[in-house]
């Protein structure tokens, strides 16, 4: 996806993003039963977004794109993992975070030479409770992967909805993140794997 940006205009980035989200429900089983559902009700799934994740094997050069957007590197931000992280979270007011993720393990570096780095490979919407979002998206056949990352009190709580696969290989995660008390912190994506 490319597009003309210009940094000030915020009506393009709006553009964007509502495209990428777009893209993926197209592709992603559990993204367009979640998205068919918010546009029953007229909410669309732009309102909710919480965040992209792109892998890529060339982090700056993908940030690109969102740095002309306006986006700034977020130097501060907390992504949870057990240790050294190569995910690098960048802002844009209230705009959903995008995560650009460096993956150095083989199946991580297969599917970016695969799918290549212009996609997200994770769609993250904000619910009010992870536990009663999956549940509902349960009973609509969208299967997750459990445990789910946090715990009933914590102020940051995920889950993964079971990937698209492409060819064998999951090519793209539906995302719930459940925020309590302005929490900006992120899991590692792929925490589904480490939980």
């Amino acid at each position: 996806m490319s597009f003309d940006v210009h940094a000030g205009d915020p009506s393009l980035l709006e553009q964007v993003l509502k495209k990428y989200a777009e893209d993926f429900a197209q592709k992603n089983p559990a993204a367009k039963v979640l998205v068919r559902g918010l546009s029953l009700v007229g909410v669309g799934v732009r309102p909710l977004l919480d965040h992209f994740v792109f892998r890529t094997l060339h982090p700056k050069e993908r940030a690109q794109e969102f740095l002309e957007l306006g986006y700034e590197k977020d130097p501060a931000a907390k992504v949870f993992s057990g240790r050294g992280h190569d995910t690098e979270v960048y802002r844009n007011a209230c705009a959903p975070a995008i995560l650009i993720k460096c993956p150095h393990d083989k199946a991580g570096q297969d599917g970016v030479r695969e799918f290549g780095d212009k996609d997200p490979y994770v769609l993250a919407v904000r619910v009010e409770d992870v536990d009663d979002a999956a549940f509902r998206l349960e009973k609509q056949a969208v299967a997750f992967l459990r445990p789910s990352a946090g715990k009933k009190e914590d102020l940051l709580r995920q889950i993964a909805a079971a990937p698209e696969m492409r060819q064998g290989i999951p090519a793209g995660y539906l995302m719930l993140v459940e925020r309590h008390r302005g929490d900006q912190r992120f899991y590692l994506p792929g925490f589904w794997e480490h939980v």
